[in-house]
């Protein structure tokens, strides 16, 4: 108790596999609890509760026990936070920091790091530098993490934590990698499936409707767990069958380093480029053998070769066709035989998925759809023209329309700059408090009016923003210029262009109700849509 505040005290530990390895006792779990045990004893503070982080990265706060404690906080049930120093709650200087100098205070929870000799009653001019220094300390151990595994990976130990569906981790050994006798036989079958001749869209049909579990689900990884589809075994996507068909590791070369972390702090990882692969080969026991290996890439170098002569700019409705039974897109395929091509759509979902997908293949010839929208909107175009060539009000009405926009835009924009202002004065003033040169109760006091005045501009710019896009709205139903400049230029067309019909209709929704398919075009003009019916095949 300090005056009449009663502390119940959260006793926080922390210790990262980084730090296993250490001889440093003093950093033990148990080291911890004795020291914060031994402060809380000496000061006259009770601990109610310890938290654990045993294996727990600073460089982040995704923790258990770390999240447990902040729900505990938020129910009134901790108000005080002792670690051994300050190292222990975050090495990540800005997360560390927000804890610490705005959330602790916003809760008023008192924060103590013993060996540190931090206390927020007392605060610290000092605080900057210590966590810059914590920070510091985890880049360091960042780059000599990245160093060993990399030493690692080109002496060709496998240092994932799950390996690459159709292998397992030796329990001898988990830096090697033997065959799992059940995956195996999935991997050997989508292989023999692409020698045979069938794409990966056929493929992934084939294993979806034989309820084999896709990778996720079979190797029970986290988000494997949260699969519904198909019973719980999930839908093969196209991209895991290719990349099952394109990957070394399964002729025996153990590849790796295909993805790196963005940041130190951040565990977002991106894609590097193939050339800087990890590859060492003949480390473990294949599961293909290289001469099919090879026979399948020169069928997907085919394959991979002859798509592009599908140029999206071929077909003037590719992008606007919707199948109406399932609201996915649908895709132009084709037919060949020796004299003609035939052209027709097709659903993505159904294509994906087949009859799991629970929609139809939503076939139409797509040559005749063309050829019956482009009269079609010639036709509407035609009429559009009579009926609106001498509306001069209509004019007048877009052009104050239009005026009001604008000035909206400007207001919000005004206000945007307002709220960058406010923003870069809290930012500052942080960083005042931070070095030293203003005290904690002005800083307090001085970002409350600061953030007031932010939540009040936010405010006003939300409601500027919802009128904006209703005007905005209303002008579009209401821009029959712009409407009829689109048209004539249409309608003077002898072929239209993609693009032009683009600027026309949002979509165009074909329904499969068995027997007959309907077809309705959606309109981006309102003015448009007047003329429009429904066009029945």
């Amino acid at each position: 108790m300090i005056g009449n505040q009663i502390y119940k005290c959260a006793e926080y530990k922390r210790l990262s596999k980084e730090d296993f390895g250490k001889c440093d006792e003093s950093s033990s779990i148990s080291s911890q609890g004795m020291i914060i045990r031994s402060f809380a004893k000496h000061n006259g503070l009770n601990i109610v509760k310890e938290y654990v982080d045993d294996g727990y990265s600073g460089g982040n706060f995704e923790r258990p026990a770390f999240s447990q404690m902040i729900q505990d906080i938020e129910d009134g049930l901790i108000n005080c936070v002792i670690t051994k120093d300050l190292s222990r709650l975050g090495r990540e200087m800005y997360g560390t920091g927000k804890y610490i100098e705005e959330y602790f205070l916003e809760h008023n929870v008192r924060y103590i790091a013993i060996n540190d000799s931090y206390d927020s009653l007392i605060g610290d001019s000092m605080l900057g530098l210590r966590l810059g220094v914590n920070d510091l300390y985890l880049r360091d151990v960042s780059k000599k993490v990245k160093s060993s595994f990399r030493v690692k990976q080109e002496r060709g130990d496998y240092i994932g934590s799950f390996p690459c569906y159709g292998y397992k981790k030796d329990p001898n050994d988990k830096h090697k990698l033997i065959i799992d006798p059940e995956a195996s036989k999935v991997v050997r079958l989508i292989y023999s499936l692409a020698l045979e001749g069938n794409g990966v869209c056929v493929i992934s049909r084939i294993l979806s409707e034989k309820k084999i579990p896709i990778p996720i689900v079979y190797k029970k990884e986290p988000r494997g767990l949260k699969v519904t589809e198909n019973d719980g075994c999930g839908i093969w996507k196209h991209s895991t069958i290719r990349n099952i068909l394109k990957s070394q590791m399964y002729i025996g070369n153990m590849v790796q380093h295909t993805h790196e972390k963005i940041s130190y702090n951040n565990k977002k990882c991106r894609k590097v480029k193939d050339s800087e692969y990890i590859i060492v080969e003949n480390t473990h026991e294949p599961i293909i053998s290289k001469e099919d290996f090879e026979k399948v890439q020169e069928i997907l170098k085919h394959r991979h070769t002859t798509p592009k002569e599908r140029n999206f700019d071929r077909y003037l409705l590719s992008g606007l066709l919707i199948c109406g039974n399932c609201g996915r897109t649908l895709g132009i395929g084709h037919k060949k035989n020796r004299q003609t091509q035939t052209n027709y759509t097709s659903c993505n979902n159904y294509n994906r998925k087949g009859k799991i997908s629970g929609c139809t293949p939503n076939r139409l010839n797509y040559d005749l759809l063309e050829k019956d929208i482009v009269n079609y909107l010639k036709d509407i175009g035609e009429e559009f023209i009579k009926h609106y060539n001498t509306r001069e009000l209509v004019e007048d009405s877009v052009y104050i329309y239009n005026k009001d926009v604008l000035s909206m835009k400007n207001e919000i924009d005004s206000l945007n700059t307002k709220i960058k202002k406010e923003l870069d004065t809290i930012s500052s003033l942080y960083n005042d408090k931070v070095e030293g040169h203003i005290s904690l109760e002005v800083y307090k006091n001085l970002s409350k009016k600061h953030e007031d005045n932010l939540q009040e501009l936010n405010k006003e710019k939300d409601l500027k923003e919802s009128r904006y896009q209703s005007l905005a709205n209303s002008t579009a139903e209401m821009d029959f210029t712009k409407c009829r400049e689109l048209v004539e230029s249409y309608v003077s067309m002898k072929n239209p262009s993609r693009t032009l019909i683009k600027n026309l209709i949002n979509n165009i929704v074909i329904y499969d109700n068995g027997d007959e398919k309907t077809v309705k075009v959606n309109f981006k003009f309102k003015a448009l849509s007047y003329f429009a019916t429904t066009i029945k095949d």
